[in-house]
């Protein structure tokens, strides 16, 4: 992006969710799950340990022993394997999780390029109101100094104007505000002129789309912390029963122990290989605890995904019944502006040429066409709003802005860097 061109929408969008901390925060929490995973997945796969340990050697005295042992689990119960499809669940919550922070990236940025196109915008309306009411204090000033209008006449124009001016000095207040918050996510850029507007890039947030409410993000991440309750559940339940596996040590006699085996055995070496059921008889009652905790953990991860069902349904519903309220509205306000400014026409026709209208007149018109036209322009600025926030509710944000991939590794920024 060069100094002074206009930011566009689509591309600002992107280089705030390449530059956000928290994506790749989200990404790297990924990666940590996956390699949770891989840990839980090795508990299928053999041990192999060493050890020495020094004391009394029963008959043979005080020595040590040097152990190398290999063991490798027969069969647990399902342990392991809700262990792994815990840290799987686990995985697909941060990948949901990272979809969310993405959506959240898109929201943030969006709302500021509207909100600092509709303040700019605001600020040129002003500049057209102010100029007319100037016009009305000019052609009230010189007749005042005619004597054919009161010196109250200009006074009550010059009023109207520092009212737009007030205004105008909040509308600058805004854009700066706004202007901190684009700078968050973009840096320096956010200095830069917005473009004329996002086009296209929002309209189908305007129509009906055919949304898989199961397939939206927050549903991903309340379908996995469910997965993963179930698995704590299972693994909880598992924790009852013993393990089972099979061992084979390779031992080592040393110091006067072993001096004194191999007396009699003729070796310090010594092997064995069994199999090996292990279970705690007794925690306390620990193992129910677990099991009971678990069981209500699932319950409250069922409750919580049809909770976000019924929210994704309510935003969709919503947010559309906005956008199809705010067209009606923005057809209203159109004929609203064509109406007025016909009858500032006539009502300088009739202040100038037939005097029917006093100078109120003039100045009423010009308010209500100021008030009109940023009415208008409100209007379909709240529009644009109402349609970004569809996109998000529906999850077609990621696919409008060009972001799909975004959540892959190897996706390329706007910038050109690849994650």
């Amino acid at each position: 992006m060069g100094a002074g061109v206009p930011l566009d929408w689509r591309e600002t969008v992107q280089l705030a969710v390449e530059r956000f901390p928290a994506i790749a925060g989200a990404r790297s929490a990924i990666d940590q799950q996956t390699s949770l995973e891989a840990a839980a997945r090795a508990g299928y796969l053999p041990r192999v340990q060493a050890e020495i340990t020094s004391g009394q050697q029963g008959e043979f005295g005080t020595g040590q022993v040097a152990t190398v042992g290999v063991s490798q689990m027969l069969y647990d119960f399902g342990k392991t394997r809700s262990a792994v499809a815990r840290e799987r669940a686990a995985g697909e919550r941060e990948r949901a999780e990272l979809l969310i922070a993405i959506d959240s990236v898109i929201e943030q940025t969006g709302q500021a390029l509207i909100e600092i196109h509709r303040h700019e915008g605001l600020l040129d309306r002003f500049a057209d109101q102010t100029e007319a009411l100037g016009r009305v204090e000019e052609i009230t000033r010189l007749r005042a100094e005619a004597g054919a209008a009161t010196r109250s006449d200009p006074l009550q124009a010059r009023a109207r104007i520092e009212a737009v001016e007030a205004k105008q000095s909040t509308a600058r207040a805004q854009i700066d505000q706004w202007r901190i918050r684009l700078q968050t996510y973009i840096g320096a850029d956010a200095m830069r002129p917005v473009s004329a507007g996002p086009g296209a890039l929002l309209e189908q947030g305007s129509t009906t789309i055919d949304v898989d409410v199961d397939a939206l993000p927050a549903i991903h991440v309340a379908r996995a912390q469910r997965a993963e309750a179930e698995a704590l559940l299972r693994l909880a339940r598992a924790q009852r029963y013993p393990t089972i596996s099979l061992e084979a040590n390779a031992n080592h006699r040393l110091g006067a122990a072993g001096e004194r085996y191999e007396g009699i055995y003729g070796r310090r070496t010594y092997n064995n290989a069994l199999i090996a059921v292990r279970s705690d008889l007794y925690q306390g009652g620990a193992t129910g605890a677990r099991a009971r905790a678990s069981a209500s953990a699932l319950e409250l991860a069922d409750e919580q995904l049809r909770t976000e069902r019924l929210q994704a349904l309510d935003a969709l519903r919503t947010h559309q019944a906005r956008i199809e309220g705010l067209a009606e509205r923005i057809e209203v306000l159109e004929r609203r502006v064509t109406s007025i400014v016909e009858t500032r026409e006539l009502y300088w026709d009739q202040y100038l040429a037939l005097g029917t209208r006093n100078v109120l007149d003039l100045l009423n018109a010009e308010q209500e066409i100021g008030q009109s036209t940023e009415d208008l322009h409100n209007a379909r600025h709240d529009l644009w709003l109402a349609q970004l926030d569809y996109l998000l509710a529906s999850g077609a944000a990621r696919a409008a802005f060009g972001l799909q991939s975004a959540a892959e590794r190897d996706w390329t920024g706007a910038s050109g860097a690849t994650f």
